[in-house]
């Protein structure tokens, strides 16, 4: 893990922008023979000359990366693959990644992420049709403050914070939701049955470099009060096994208890939201005010 001592150059922070900006891209949906050409061709080998410089200790998850993509006949299969992992319903896993923490879609995880993403000037891009915690977007995210964080030192303006905001968004999201998100690929590859699952080495690769990089900041961690860690541990408990229909019996019983509605119970959960007037939000994407 990086230390606040430790010398920063901008090649470096430029690189680690250049790293998470790879990796981003490598998880958005391979649509284009372009786009497979630039994971098959070069995705490995500029994922291992950015290792060289920044230690991240790559060299196992890169050989079944370069394995996994050997057995890709063409930019179908490879669009086969993601799409049957994480876009075909019902999804193996999830790209709205804080599914995992809050349990439910547009969580207050995604709130917190949203608003660090307001405090660095990046605004919503009308392009991208996602929520704002999908992969690709917390990750170019991340690129995007390193290098800001590289372009301060070579003008002469140092951007500190841009740094620290990059290593401590790593530590308070990503390093969070990385070990569903790696866990549920990997069950995906098994219970799919996949000859190339190359999106496994891709998130092992990432959890190395989060393992390196991520780093709190004590001034930006805030205590939280007794109903917001109670508010976490059920939102952990309810993601990992599901709502059953006796929790649903106790929160109708508790929402009684204190004088409220159950009324929206009774509406199915994918119809809650058109039945309230809401709309999903349009994703926000790394684009500077």
């Amino acid at each position: 893990m990086n230390k606040l001592c430790d010398p920063m150059n901008p090649a470096l922070l430029h690189e680690r922008s250049e790293f998470y900006l790879t990796l981003a891209q490598s998880f958005l949906t391979p649509q284009t023979e372009a786009h497979f050409r630039a994971i098959v061709d070069l995705l490995a080998d500029d994922l291992a000359d950015l290792d060289r410089s920044l230690n991240y200790g790559l060299a196992a998850p890169l050989d079944a990366l370069c394995g996994s993509l050997s057995e890709l006949s063409g930019p179908e299969q490879l669009l086969q693959v993601y799409s049957r992992m994480f876009l075909q319903p019902p999804r193996e896993v999830n790209l709205n990644v804080c599914f995992a923490l809050d349990g439910a879609m547009m969580g207050g995880t995604v709130t917190e992420i949203e608003q660090f993403y307001q405090h660095y000037g990046v605004e919503r891009g009308d392009h991208f049709k996602d929520l704002p915690d999908h992969v690709s977007v917390q990750l170019e995210f991340v690129s995007y403050l390193y290098g800001r964080a590289a372009e301060g030192l070579e003008t002469s303006r140092p951007d500190p914070e841009a740094e620290k905001a990059a290593q401590h968004f790593l530590y308070a999201f990503v390093r969070r939701w990385l070990p569903h998100f790696e866990s549920g690929i990997a069950k995906a590859g098994r219970h799919l049955e996949l000859k190339s699952n190359p999106y496994l080495p891709l998130a092992q690769i990432l959890a190395l470099a989060v393992a390196k990089d991520a780093l709190a900041h004590q001034e930006w961690l805030k205590p939280k009060k007794q109903s917001e860690l109670a508010m976490d541990k059920a939102r952990q408990t309810y993601a990992s096994r599901g709502v059953t229909s006796e929790d649903m019996a106790d929160i109708e019983r508790k929402l009684r208890e204190h004088g409220l509605s159950t009324d929206h119970l009774k509406v199915a959960l994918e119809d809650r939201n058109a039945a309230m007037g809401l709309s999903a939000k349009s994703p926000p994407d790394p684009r500077r005010k």
